[in-house]
């Protein structure tokens, strides 16, 4: 189970427990009391998703909850992945910078204030962010520059949006310039291989090099994405109809 999958099964764990508390009567001032912390504290914990497994279990416990069946329960209930609306993609892929923006608050979970210490961000720029992002219909923003986001993870694009096709582009671009280096290390490695073979086999062939790859990234995802020191590469994997008459001899020119 990745880190990101971990963090929504927390939320739904908790999205339950808080459905709970509400319909026993106990209150963030109740639990307070059972941790020996603050009102302030419980309410961090039930908000977030970084609680440690010990506190949610007793939360569980409190609750008269299974905390084996609630675990299994929210891993099984993985909500159906929801993309960005045309409108939102063609935003973000006008403003790359609003993407970033979006992405602190609703993926890293950073507060305005986070963000504007950490790029220079007066309150005003902090607003017209957090009102382009309403504008698209992301959240709702409140005085003072709180906010509520109108969505929930997971969240992503969908497979022709032009914010992945920007993308693509740019590790194309990473890709060509690689090939055509004028030196290359054993850390570079090309494989063209024009062939033919019918529908069945070349979609066959697709899925097991899509299955080998998504293997190896998952392990790099657990055991080696939170690593600074392990050098990054890209796996470039594309498939399309050849033509091949761009292979033609060419032609001989006169050169008077």
């Amino acid at each position: 189970m990745t880190k990101e999958l971990n963090k929504h099964v927390v939320r739904r764990c908790l999205d339950k427990i808080k459905s709970q508390l509400k319909a026993r009567e106990l209150t963030y001032l109740d639990v307070a009391g059972l941790f020996d912390v603050s009102e302030n504290t419980v309410k961090r914990m039930l908000n977030q998703d970084d609680i440690s497994l010990n506190r949610l279990l007793t939360l569980a416990e409190l609750c008269d909850l299974d905390a084996a069946e609630l675990l299994d329960k929210s891993v099984k209930d993985t909500p159906a992945h929801t993309y960005f609306t045309a409108r939102q993609d063609q935003a973000f892929a006008k403003h790359p910078h609003l993407l970033s923006y979006f992405s602190r608050l609703f993926y890293h979970q950073q507060t305005v204030e986070h963000i504007a210490t950490e790029f220079n961000l007066s309150v005003l720029s902090s607003y017209r962010y957090l009102r382009a992002l309403e504008d698209i219909e992301l959240l709702t923003l409140h005085p003072n520059n709180q906010f509520k986001f109108l969505v929930r993870p997971p969240l992503g694009f969908a497979p022709d949006s032009l914010v992945i096709k920007q993308s693509v582009c740019k590790h194309m671009t990473q890709t060509l310039d690689a090939v055509m280096a004028p030196t290359s290390t054993p850390e570079h490695h090309v494989l063209i291989k024009p062939m033919k073979m019918p529908p069945k086999l070349r979609d066959k062939m697709w899925q097991e090099l899509q299955d080998s790859v998504s293997k190896y990234a998952h392990i790099a995802e657990q055991d080696f994405a939170q690593h600074s020191e392990q050098p990054d590469f890209q796996i470039t994997l594309v498939m399309h109809p050849l033509n091949t008459d761009v292979f033609n001899e060419a032609p001989i020119i006169a050169l008077d």
